[in-house]
């Protein structure tokens, strides 16, 4: 009998069973997490809003994490029928239940995914009854980690649930984890929160954020290129005093070299035309100077350190990317790199991406495709296999070169062979199918009369043949069946 998911008992089952364990790595105390962290920035609710923020205000981060998630979202899901599922219906029946969210199904497993930047990840599903009778999936929302305030956890360290603070009321709500899709990064601890990219990226963010200021205030304080104006302000005021000049005539002097000054954006209108009468001595020799009464020039400065510290910018942003795998991102902007070196490291990426979708798929497997045999009482031996499509960039001349290669070796490679529809799905083209292979057994070079003259069939005069052939003969009914015959062989 199906288990029915708004039942009383299912709902006496969200009420937690009182633990007190400790984790190693994490303990926990009344359900809060005690982790053995120093910064106050990286403890409780506020670690994931300094993730949040390294995530949204660092640009390396932000391109590799939308890198990622875009090569997550582009894999396909296949849900791969069992022996005794022999029409596939189950199979179909989950692809469709999965379609059938408020959620789309690619965005949830987008969402998921970014368990191996926070650390974790959880999900609640909620159910529906489908017009067939059947329990569905309504929707599976993400339930994010800084809402996530305490965990319940047994003597073996095994999570049952997880409450929940409404942001506004601050009410506390209990998931348990028969409810929840849960994915995990535990590599490096045993805690329930795990321990996620975003963790290691913490310091070198926050030196780059150093860095990046310091180049912001060098350029700010830098004064080469600072116009420069000389003037003979004392004669001028002297004449002005004795009534020489009017302040008309001292404005006048004064004017193109203050418009200058205030406007010296380099344009082809900027320019000035000066006296070219240099200071004359006072002696009684009156010996001219270097010097001229009127001059304008630039400011110049000895070298400073905007050089070492883009060294340094650029140093950091490289240390991050290695820390994500996706230093590749970088290659090219000194000049140097080739088109083997992306190619390898693009390669590397898209294996770390496999990794963590085939850990999504196992929470989705366990979590959500056991949880709709549960609800619905199916037998087992109908669930279907689940699993994400490799997203591995694959060569088609590669591919068709091993095949070929196959081939000459002795290997038997016939148009049912699987290995030809792979090859058809890298191809982006449509697969091959019974009615397409019993469609090209066929001699188009016959017509209506020479196949039925080739099937054995001749008119009696009534329009109806004399022999209709053997049941799996050379008819296209027979081609089928041999075909399907032979495909359920393989």
């Amino acid at each position: 009998m199906a288990w029915n998911p708004f039942s009383k008992r299912a709902a006496e089952e969200v009420k937690p069973s009182k633990t007190e364990v400790g984790v190693t790595g994490a303990n926990l105390v009344g359900g809060y997490i005690v982790e053995d962290e120093k910064d106050s920035t990286l403890v409780g609710v506020q670690k994931y809003q300094t993730f949040s923020n390294i995530l949204l205000n660092t640009t390396i981060v932000a391109a590799s994490v939308r890198y990622y998630l875009n090569l997550v979202t582009k894999a396909g899901w296949r849900f791969t029928a069992s022996e005794a599922d022999k029409d596939s219906k189950y199979a179909d029946l989950v692809q469709e239940i999965l379609d059938d969210m408020l959620t789309p199904w690619h965005r949830v497993i987008r969402r998921a995914a970014m368990y191996r930047f926070y650390g974790y990840s959880v999900h609640e599903w909620t159910a529906k009854v489908r017009e067939d009778g059947q329990y569905g999936f309504l929707d599976i929302a993400i339930r994010p980690q800084r809402t996530i305030q305490r965990w319940e956890v047994d003597v073996k360290g095994r999570v049952l649930g997880v409450y929940q603070t409404d942001p506004e009321t601050s009410a506390e709500y209990f998931i348990p984890r028969w409810k929840m899709m849960y994915v995990l990064d535990d590599s490096l601890n045993d805690s329930p929160e795990g321990v996620g990219i975003f963790r290691h990226l913490v310091y070198p963010a926050r030196r780059l954020s150093r860095y990046e200021q310091l180049e912001g205030y060098g350029f700010e304080s830098d004064l080469r290129g600072v116009p420069l104006a000389r003037a003979p302000l004392a004669e001028l005021n002297r004449k002005l005093k004795n009534g020489d000049i009017d302040q008309k005539e001292y404005d006048k002097y004064l004017g193109p070299v203050k418009k200058f000054l205030s406007a010296h954006v380099k344009s082809p209108r900027l320019g000035m035309l000066l006296d070219s009468a240099p200071y004359s001595g006072k002696d009684e020799a009156a010996t001219p100077s270097q010097v001229y009464q009127w001059t304008v020039e630039l400011l110049r400065g000895s070298p400073t350190s905007l050089m070492e510290n883009a060294a340094a910018i650029e140093r950091e942003n490289l240390q991050m990317a290695r820390v994500m795998g996706t230093e590749h991102l970088l290659i090219g902007g000194d000049g140097k790199g080739s088109m083997a070196l992306s190619t390898d490291k693009s390669h590397n990426f898209a294996l770390i991406v496999e990794s963590s979708l085939k850990e999504v798929g196992g929470s989705v497997s366990k979590d959500i495709i056991d949880t709709l045999w549960l609800i619905n009482g199916w037998d087992d031996k109908f669930k279907p296999t689940t699993e994400p499509e490799p997203i591995r960039f694959r060569n088609p001349e590669q591919i068709t070169s091993a095949i070929l290669d196959m081939a000459r070796a002795g290997a038997i490679i016939t148009p049912q062979d699987p290995v030809v529809n792979a090859l058809r799905d890298v191809l982006n083209l449509p697969r091959t199918t019974v009615e397409t292979l019993s469609t090209g057994l066929q001699d188009p070079g016959l017509n209506e009369e020479d196949e039925e003259e080739e099937n054995g069939e001749e008119d009696n005069g009534e329009g109806k043949p004399n022999d209709p052939g053997p049941p799996n003969g050379n008819t296209e009914e027979g081609a089928k069946d041999n075909i399907t015959e032979d495909m359920e062989g393989k």
